[in-house]
This record gives C-alpha cells, sequence and structure tokens, in this order.
C-alpha cells in the first residue's frame, strides 16, 4: 500500500471513530442513574421470589392494560381538543368575512332603496348620446354584476359556515366520547387498584432491601406506561412518566439526597424535587396529596424514604391519583425515566 494510500485510510478511520463517538448507538441511548442496579441483580433477586409473583403479575396485567388504555384515551382527547380549536379559528375567521360582506351588502341595498327605481330611467333619459348612454348603461351593469358576485359570496360563506359547524359537532361528539371512556376507565381503574395484593408490597420491600442504592419511587401496587414526549395541554411535551396508585399511597425517595424547591405550582399541585448531591442527578415529583413530616427545603433524606403522598392536584385534577415523575441527568434537561421505572420495578 502507498503512503498516500496509508494516509487516506487512516484519515477515514479517524473520521469513522469520530462519528461513532458523536453519535451513540441506541442500545446505549437511555441514561441510568448510577445507583441503579444492573439488569443481572434484579434478574437474580426475582429469581429468588420465585412462584410468589406469579398471582401479583396476573392481577398487575390487568391493571396494566387499564392504564393503557387510559392513557391512550387521554392522547387522544388532546388531538381532538386541537382539531376542535382549528375548527373554531376557521368558523371566527368565516364569521368575520361573513360580517365583512353583509356590511357591503346592507349599504348597497340602503342605495338602492334612497335613489329608488328611478335611478334606472336617469341612466335611459339622461344621457347627451348614444355613447353617454352606452357608458352609463355599462357601468350600471358593472354595479349589478358586482352586486351579485357580493350575492353569490354570501351563499358561499353561508354555505362553509354549515360545513364548518358540522365538522366541529362532530368534533365536540368525538370529544364528549373520549371523556365519556376516560371516566369509565377511571372507574376501572381505581377498582383495579382496590384488588391487587399486600403480597406485591412484600415483594417489593424485599427488593427495596436489597444491595441497591436506588428505591422504585411509588408503594405498590402502581402502574405506568411510557407516555414521555406524548401531547399534553398547552401543545407541550409529556416530560416524564404518570405511575398510577391509589390517592394516599406513600411515595419514597429514589436515591440519598437533598429536598429543594418543595411548594405549590398550577400545572404541579403539590410538588417538590430531590437532589443527589453526590452525581448531580435530580429527580421531579408532582401531583402530590401532601407531603411527610419532616421534608422541607434542604431537608437530607435517604433512599427510600417516605417524602409524600399520592394525589392528583394542579392540572391531574381531572385523572385518577398518580405521581409524575422525571429524571434529569446533570446539567441536562428531562431524560426519558421509563428505562428507570422499567428495570428497578420489583416485578
Amino acid at each position: 500500500m502507498t503512503l498516500t494510500r496509508r494516509r487516506k485510510t487512516r484519515h477515514v478511520a479517524l473520521i469513522l471513530a469520530v462519528v461513532v463517538a458523536a453519535f451513540p448507538t441506541a442500545a446505549h441511548s437511555a441514561q441510568f442513574p448510577p445507583q441503579l442496579p444492573s439488569e443481572e441483580e434484579m434478574d437474580r433477586l426475582r429469581s429468588k421470589m420465585g412462584a410468589s409473583l406469579a398471582q401479583v403479575r396476573a392481577a398487575q396485567r390487568k391493571f396494566d392494560s387499564l392504564v393503557a388504555g387510559f392513557e391512550q384515551a387521554r392522547t387522544d382527547l388532546e388531538n381532538v381538543s386541537t382539531e376542535v380549536s382549528a375548527v373554531q379559528a376557521q368558523q371566527a375567521a368565516l364569521d368575520a368575512q361573513m360580517n365583512d360582506v353583509q356590511a357591503a351588502l346592507n349599504e348597497r341595498a340602503a342605495a338602492a332603496y334612497r335613489t329608488g327605481p328611478a335611478s334606472v330611467i336617469n341612466v335611459i333619459f339622461g344621457t347627451q348620446s348614444f355613447r353617454h348612454f352606452a357608458s352609463r348603461m355599462s357601468l350600471f351593469e358593472s354595479v349589478v354584476a358586482r352586486d351579485g358576485q357580493v350575492l353569490d359570496t354570501v351563499q358561499e360563506l353561508k354555505d362553509e359556515t354549515a360545513r364548518l359547524q358540522s365538522e366541529l359537532d362532530a368534533k365536540r361528539a368525538e370529544q364528549q366520547e373520549v371523556v365519556n371512556r376516560l371516566n369509565q376507565q377511571q372507574t376501572e381503574l381505581e377498582s383495579s387498584l382496590a384488588a391487587l395484593g399486600r403480597e406485591y408490597e412484600t415483594i417489593r420491600r424485599r427488593v427495596d432491601n436489597a444491595e441497591s442504592g436506588f428505591s422504585f419511587p411509588v408503594r405498590a401496587p402502581f402502574s405506568f406506561v411510557d407516555t414521555f414526549g406524548a401531547p399534553r395541554s398547552g401543545h407541550r411535551k409529556h416530560e416524564g412518566i404518570d405511575i398510577f396508585a391509589a390517592k394516599g399511597t406513600p411515595l419514597y425517595a429514589v436515591v440519598d439526597g437533598v429536598i429543594e424547591d418543595k411548594g405549590v405550582n398550577g400545572l404541579g399541585g403539590n410538588k417538590l424535587w430531590l437532589r443527589s448531591p453526590g452525581d448531580g442527578w435530580k429527580y421531579y415529583y408532582a401531583h402530590l396529596s401532601g407531603y411527610a413530616s419532616g421534608i422541607y427545603n434542604g431537608a437530607r433524606v435517604s433512599k427510600g424514604q417516605v417524602i409524600g403522598y399520592v394525589g392528583n392536584t394542579g392540572n391531574a385534577r381531572t385523572t385518577p391519583p398518580h405521581v409524575h415523575f422525571e429524571s434529569h441527568p446533570p446539567s441536562s434537561g428531562p431524560a426519558n425515566p421509563y428505562p428507570i421505572l422499567r428495570r428497578s420495578n420489583p416485578t
């Protein structure tokens, strides 16, 4: 191989190395906090529990199905609501256009009333020559033609308004159907939560007491699906995962850390941040029904310590109780916490 070819080969290899470093593969795209147990460790813990998981998993599958249906219905509702808003905006623009055309038509009618039939006679007899007559008649016909166009426009606008109203009625009916579905699923969710047994929590405690620096944030029973990035009201994207559980279910500190920004806001309701001082990760909990005693800004908490309780405060007041949970790697925006929750889930 010539010297030139060897140099080219080295350049290509260097470029490929830079590209690979800059664009990690999908297998390594998920971000995990350092305290999270390995997949092997979680498998080992589950194998120790053996058959005791079977009954709990059967009940959990039913609950997971209900939660998945609820989340899909919520996404459907946001999409339909956006479509309804778009149709309403079209209708408002059409109404404004109709008002302008109607005003012009009213003005023409008023002018015609003021001048009366004599205006046509004046066009015919108030001329001094045939050429003058032809010119005035042409102008008169032009005005009449414009009036006819205005009337046609009015009819077209009325037809379009009727079509939009029909479309809006259909969208609102679809919206109400989704709301009804959500209400039904909410009732089923709450019933399913009550049906899950105490054995689940026993299993969870065994996993939580293992040699691991990370705790699942909610006491069992609970359920969640991956809705990170899903549409939410106000054209927002979902920046966390909603973990559904009965109202008042204890919430745990996922790691040893410090409580920050405990308080209330419009979206999150009762909320707080948990910062892990050792590695810089932060975790956000929202929609709490309340806080555990001794939880205040600056308080130091231990992994597995109860810090609050599941609720539906803030903009979650129309949904089943759940905690909105976010994970934030150091110096970064929210990362999808679903892989973290999947791995730390005891079942």
